[in-house]
């Protein structure tokens, strides 16, 4: 029987052409899931890139939280490997020399940033703020372990770094060659009703750029020293204001957060410091529950993307369908010759159901495979099409990936492999079925 479904299905090569329809339809959806894999993927390093494996900001309370006393109580807890204090603040920014009507809050020419006071060495160890001072292209830093100096003069001022995206819109240097920026912002307490509001300001220079692999927040992210005469507690907020607002905490290997975060809260229950949450205010949470709603919305566009391209596989699997029930007309007098020697109506279906099956798997196999090597050998064709063509799918100077970015998953492969080999046996099972109810007498006497 099973050399017979191949006679039938190889005699006649316009019948493989239903079996080159399946093979493009998978090798295209498995192809352009894997360079949707690649995007999510770096899409996520680029997410997780500045942040920790988990992001502990305090509860609010009348008393200001103190760095030393949290990392203290940090210090005890075994899950932990390295912890950074951030102290956030935003602020509206213009340049020495620029007129900014700051009465109107509706002008276009507000700007906003947030300013990040870190700890270079610490944020070193949590996250990956040394590479991306290393992948700095605008203006990288002299020197990676003092990455806010500045040049020394009388006008120097508190050294910050802003990515090399934004130093795309800064103005030219002043006349000693510096770059510096104007920052105002509220004051950490707001005066109580009927005092006088006065914001603080400050003027910082730009003392170097980094990557910002994270393009979704390097526009308006800039670093700063936290403490001391040139940071950021010192020069913008004052004393009235905390020393962090939020710590990054690096786990170490194969330590499970949940567990992780029961230690944590228990260490500064311990400590006599408030556990962050409920009516109290701040939180404790993975770096995914930080970007739960950017991530979900990658995620389901991957699922949308993926649920398109497998409707290409079931137009292909219409090819087996049409194919299958073309033969079966064609071989309606054999079909009779089979039913006069003995085989039964279940042998019958069986047999064409084996014929589509076969198509069905090569189809498969020829997609999977060719699948694997378009993505394996990408860059090849990237730069043959480039060459051929002069066009590229993803252009250097409109997208913030470089290249064509893919990443193969084995198991999902298989797993839509199988789908689609299972739609096939599904198409084929009509004309199948056809063939076993088929009357030997009127096979018999078909012309």
């Amino acid at each position: 029987m099973f050399r017979l479904a191949l006679t039938y299905l190889f005699r006649r090569p316009v019948q493989l052409l239903a079996v080159l329809g399946v093979a493009i339809g998978l090798m295209a959806l498995l192809a352009v899931l894997s360079v949707m894999n690649g995007l999510i993927g770096m899409n996520r390093d680029a997410i997780r890139g500045p942040l920790g494996d988990l992001m502990l900001i305090p509860a609010v309370t009348a008393e200001l939280p103190q760095w030393q006393k949290y990392e203290t109580a940090l210090q005890n807890v075994p899950e932990i490997e390295a912890v950074a204090p951030h102290l956030v603040a935003y602020a509206m920014f213009n340049f020495p020399g620029y007129v900014v009507d700051l009465s109107n809050s509706r002008q276009s020419d507000h700007n906003g940033i947030q300013i990040v006071g870190i700890d270079p060495d610490a944020e070193k160890l949590v996250n990956n703020f040394q590479l991306e001072l290393e992948q700095a292209q605008a203006l990288p830093v002299q020197d990676t372990a003092t990455p806010f100096a500045t040049k020394p003069g009388l006008r120097s001022r508190p050294g910050v770094l802003v990515s090399d995206v934004f130093a795309d819109y800064l103005p030219t240097g002043q006349d000693d060659g510096a770059t510096r920026m104007e920052l105002g912002s509220l004051p950490a307490v707001l005066p109580s009703a009927g005092e006088e509001l006065i914001p603080h300001n400050t003027v910082v220079e730009i003392s170097g750029t980094y990557g910002g692999g994270d393009f979704r927040s390097a526009m308006d992210r800039v670093y700063m020293n936290r403490l001391g005469r040139n940071g950021l507690h010192y020069n913008l907020l004052g004393t009235n204001a905390a020393d962090f607002t939020e710590a990054l905490i690096k786990l170490k290997p194969n330590t499970d957060p949940i567990d992780a975060k029961a230690s944590i809260l228990s260490a500064l229950a311990a400590a006599g410091l408030p556990t962050p949450g409920d009516d109290a205010g701040g939180s404790l949470e993975t770096w995914q529950e930080r970007s739960a709603l950017v991530l979900s919305a990658i995620e389901n566009e991957r699922r949308v993307v993926a649920l398109v391209m497998f409707f290409i596989v079931v137009v292909a699997a219409f090819g087996l369908f049409a194919t299958l029930s073309t033969l079966v007309r064609e071989k309606i007098r054999d079909l009779g010759v089979l039913a006069a020697i003995g085989y039964s109506p279940m042998r019958r279906g069986c047999l064409m159901l084996i014929t589509g099956g076969i198509a069905s798997a090569i189809g498969c196999l020829v997609g999977l495979y060719s699948a694997y090597l378009l993505v394996l050998h990408r860059a090849v064709l990237e730069d043959w099409v480039y060459k051929e063509f002069g066009y590229r799918v993803f252009q250097p100077d409109l997208y913030v990936v470089d290249g064509l970015p893919a990443q193969w998953d084995t198991g999902e492969a298989i797993f839509l492999t199988l789908c689609t080999f299972l739609i096939g046996l599904l198409f084929t099972a009509a004309p199948a079925v056809r063939a076993a109810l088929l009357s030997p007498v009127k096979a018999l006497r078909y012309e």
